[in-house]
């Protein structure tokens, strides 16, 4: 696993939606507002999939969900939320950063909201988000689930499924592609390497193409 994410971690996110659109699984690109924090964060390990709904009723409180949650996050995993189109608060926060990372978790991707963005920043913790917010989630969004099958835009999301972002975006690629995918995306990430020095070198756009058959 460490081998896969590292490898991950080296290629770039357009090369491994390339590749899944040519094997015939193109719709792993999620929604393009989700975006990291700050623009140098890359994340890359096993989908541990949660999800949310919203609740109008204020008396309600999920943090005995939150907690258990928390202490169920597997070691390398990326923490990844639907949060059900919830806008009107922040679903995920530097508190919950700090337990998750100390338990191995490698970063999280949330369809929702980030608060403590600072402190965030400061942890060095990847996070992938829609759009930060200062208001609590408690008596607006409750944890419902966790380590189970979720569904972000178009894209379906399976535990263990690897999630691999950086500041294009985040694809998800299904656990039983990823080695096939990631060597894959490597051999592109070659072939496009030499591609960027024929063209620096003043090649015509139609010999790159012939010698390297991409674009």
């Amino acid at each position: 696993m460490t081998d896969l994410a590292a490898r991950l971690l080296r290629l770039y996110t357009g090369a491994v939606a390339d590749v899944l659109d040519a094997i015939g699984y193109r719709d792993q690109v999620l929604p393009a507002a989700i975006a990291p924090v700050s623009q140098e964060m890359k994340i890359a390990g096993p989908a541990f999939p949660g999800r949310g709904e919203p609740t109008e009723d204020m008396s309600h409180n999920d943090t005995a969900q939150r907690l258990a949650m928390l202490e169920s996050v597997t070691p390398g995993s990326v923490s990844i939320w639907d949060c059900g189109s919830h806008d009107a608060s922040a679903h995920w926060g530097e508190i919950m950063t700090r337990a998750v990372a100390a338990r191995g978790c490698v970063g999280a991707v949330v369809d929702g909201g980030l608060r403590d963005t600072g402190f965030v920043l400061d942890l060095q913790f990847p996070v992938f988000c829609r759009f930060r917010s200062p208001a609590s989630s408690i008596g607006r969004w409750d944890i419902v689930e966790w380590n189970c099958d979720i569904q972000i835009g178009s894209t379906a999301i399976h535990p263990g499924d690897w999630v691999f972002g950086d500041i294009d975006g985040v694809v998800v690629v299904p656990a039983d592609v990823v080695t096939e995918v990631i060597a894959k995306a490597e051999d592109k990430v070659s072939a496009e390497e030499k591609m960027r020095v024929d063209l620096d070198a003043g090649a015509r756009p139609s010999e790159v193409f012939e010698r390297h058959g991409s674009f």
